[in-house]
């Protein structure tokens, strides 16, 4: 369907790889990992599976994961072939690596332009994550664009029930009602803006599945997302502005 942005009052955005770049610590991990381990595999999948297994992840304490590893790996395809426990080193190695890079992690450029052209429009702001609120708190801080993200509408996973992150839509709908805009949802008003194509599920099944117009950024961390039946699909979350003007 199409979006009409002259009606759109309010944009959730999901964090990395829409507000922040965090492909760049992605590729660095597993490039790590790759050489770390000799592995002769493909990159670009590496990085597709590697990017979606730390969605998963991300709501996941350490402790956790390796008691689920075995389960969770299934998912690294380009590792098939190998022992459980050799693919448990190299999952491991690249996790603690991109762990290590993500703390550089920058904002994209014209991001906080962006934000504050739309803020003068009376656009308001939230952000849903699947990582944690206080890390995701730090970095708009560090960058200068908290102002933009009232601390109750930046979700993340301890603040839903466990287990309901993206693609469930829990997260869209708590944002809603502490926002107090449900008449928007209803009049088209509230936009998700997603690098996943969880991202976009989420939004499409919010409030029993009348759920809220989505917008697809082709950052490169997921290669479902063209397909995932998002209302728009751009190359960049800054090309939102051409669309309110």
């Amino acid at each position: 369907m199409v979006i009409e942005f002259s009606k759109v009052k309010f944009i959730v955005f999901d964090f990395d790889g829409v507000l922040f770049n965090g492909l760049e610590a992605i590729e660095r991990g597993v490039k790590s990992g790759i050489e770390k381990h000799g592995l002769k595999v493909d990159f670009k999948q590496a990085v597709d599976e590697i990017a979606a297994l730390i969605q998963k992840l991300m709501s996941i304490p350490i402790p956790k994961i390796i008691l689920q590893s075995y389960t969770l790996l299934k998912d690294l395809t380009f590792l098939e072939g190998m022992s459980y426990f050799k693919k448990l080193q190299a999952g491991l190695s690249i996790y603690q690596q991109y762990l290590k890079e993500v703390e550089n992690m920058r904002i994209y450029d014209g991001v906080d332009e962006m934000l504050s052209i739309l803020a003068g429009r009376g656009i308001k702001f939230a952000i849903l994550t699947s990582g944690m609120k206080a890390s995701v708190l730090e970095k708009l801080k560090k960058f200068g664009i908290d102002q933009y993200f009232p601390e109750e509408l930046v979700i993340g996973a301890g603040d839903v029930t466990p287990g309901h992150v993206k693609p469930d839509p829990e997260g869209i709908e708590v944002i809603v009602k502490r926002a107090g805009i449900r008449p928007l949802v209803d009049g088209n008003g509230v936009v998700m803006v997603g690098d996943m194509h969880t991202d976009i599920e989420a939004g499409r099944r919010a409030f029993e599945g009348k759920g809220v117009k989505t917008v697809g950024i082709l950052s490169g961390y997921d290669s479902k997302l063209a397909s995932s039946g998002a209302d728009l699909v751009l190359e960049t979350t800054t090309q939102l502005l051409n669309q309110f003007r």
